[in-house]
């Protein structure tokens, strides 16, 4: 397995390195638009991996079309100059973003005891993303509610994956009897 094709480096360095090089190269447009790169990190961390499918036949193939949708209509009401797109102040930006880091990372844990280690490592993915949104927080105060919904949109599409998740297929075969081909736990 390369570096490349590593789950840490896939679920943790590259949506890190994606969303801070988007918040900078998004900064020139201006702070509204650079609090946009975390979920643009994400967007193009979930562009390589797991990719977009179309139609998506699973729970989780629809995860990276909620997330591009989802920064699609953020962008368009930072565009608009929408109600909701003005930058929170330091204060109040860096507790929601800690808030939503600190449950994006709990939500880790939920799927990797539930038995689907690729939703933890979305999960993670988010994780590594609201942390670009805290530094971004605390380092210039641009963080607004419109460029934090689709980071909370994609943990609540996890967090809902999550509960679906079947009861599982036969131990140590990874059959699984439930509708949605990922969530066949290989590891048991």
């Amino acid at each position: 397995m390369t570096f490349l094709h590593h789950p840490a480096f896939q679920s943790l360095v590259l949506p890190f390195v994606l969303a801070l090089a988007a918040c900078l190269l998004l900064r020139m447009a201006g702070l509204r638009w650079a609090a946009l790169g975390a979920s643009l990190g994400l967007v193009l961390a979930m562009a390589v991996w797991p990719g977009f499918d179309w139609p998506a036949s699973s729970r989780t193939q629809t995860l990276p079309w909620a997330a591009l949708g989802s920064t699609l209509l953020a962008a368009l009401a930072i565009a608009l100059k929408a109600p909701g797109t003005k930058a929170m102040g330091r204060r109040n930006g860096l507790v929601a973003t800690v808030l939503l880091t600190l449950a994006a990372l709990a939500l880790v844990a939920w799927p990797a005891l539930g038995g689907s280690m690729l939703l933890a490592q979305l999960a993670l993915m988010l994780g590594a993303v609201t942390g670009v949104a805290v530094l971004w927080a605390w380092r210039a105060a641009s963080v607004s509610p419109a460029s934090l919904l689709p980071l909370l949109v994609t943990g609540i599409g996890i967090a809902l994956c999550v509960a679906w998740l079947p009861p599982g297929g036969s131990e140590g075969t990874g059959e699984n009897k439930g509708d949605d081909p990922y969530y066949a736990p290989q590891w048991k």
